[in-house]
């Protein structure tokens, strides 16, 4: 009984370890096809400096760790158009945070006043991170590439957020793009505005021509059924570096990993 407890369980093991060993295949693949578009380099040990300490590049790389199916692109804090930018931006934080401030100290007085009139206690909104603004999501998203990496599924399912009334479908001889523009839309529930960044999906390999499903107002999902080898490759962030890998990605070397 003990013996054939540890063969299967030396059978799982062995099964995850191909596992991720293919992973991190498909991920090395993924990310020398896209070289031509990133050619910056990978972060030190933080992930928050470039390794090389260079100030020139826009961007540098957080590879992804053993296991992982993202890898993203961020920001080079050492370049000084960057730290341009992130300084615009904070300061247009800073006056929506001021705002929303003030606004919270006059709720509060008037709850008081209330309080003390009625006997009956007031509810007060403080601040929180929504009080950042567009400003502060349009900085976050503008600010990296995420690139996520799924195969071998029988399924793939993505729900996502946009102001766009339809999303783009582009179809190639080998391979399926859904962008979705970045866009600033209302979220009627919290009352405030939404920021969605830039999104495109890739469907490369077996994938049935993918679903996309309008949800409610703001809400979509996108389906696709899989039949191995498939591969689904999901960038969202900067707008104009989503372009570019699009543009530069060496898709042919990863339809050839299919194969």
């Amino acid at each position: 009984m003990i013996t054939r407890i540890f063969m299967i369980a030396a059978l799982c093991a062995t099964g995850v370890f191909a596992q991720d060993a293919t992973d991190d295949r498909v991920m090395s693949a993924v990310r020398a096809a896209m070289k031509p578009a990133l050619p910056f380099s990978d972060t030190d040990r933080s992930g928050v400096f470039p390794a090389d300490s260079k100030t020139e590049p826009l961007w540098m790389v957080r590879p992804p760790e053993p296991g992982d199916q993202m890898f993203e692109v961020i920001a080079n804090p050492l370049n000084e158009a960057n730290q341009l930018r992130a300084a615009r931006a904070m300061a247009q934080i800073q006056n929506n945070i001021e705002s929303a401030q003030r606004r919270a100290a006059a709720q509060y007085e008037h709850a008081v006043a209330e309080a003390k009139r009625t006997g009956k206690s007031q509810e007060v909104d403080g601040v929180t991170l929504a009080d950042e603004g567009v400003a502060g999501q349009k900085i976050d998203a503008d600010s990296h590439v995420a690139i996520e990496v799924a195969n071998r599924q029988q399924s793939y399912s993505y729900q996502i957020a946009s102001a766009m009334e339809t999303l783009s479908t582009t179809t190639m001889p080998d391979r399926v793009e859904i962008g979705v523009p970045a866009s600033t839309y209302r979220d009627d529930g919290l009352g405030v505005d939404r920021y969605a960044e830039a999104q495109t999906f890739v469907f490369l390999g077996r994938i049935p021509p993918p679903q996309v499903r309008h949800l409610s107002k703001h809400s979509y999902e996108i389906i696709a059924t899989g039949d191995a080898p498939s591969l689904v490759v999901r960038l969202r962030g900067n707008e104009t570096l989503i372009a570019d890998l699009l543009r530069k990605t060496d898709w042919n070397a990863l339809l050839e990993l299919l194969k």
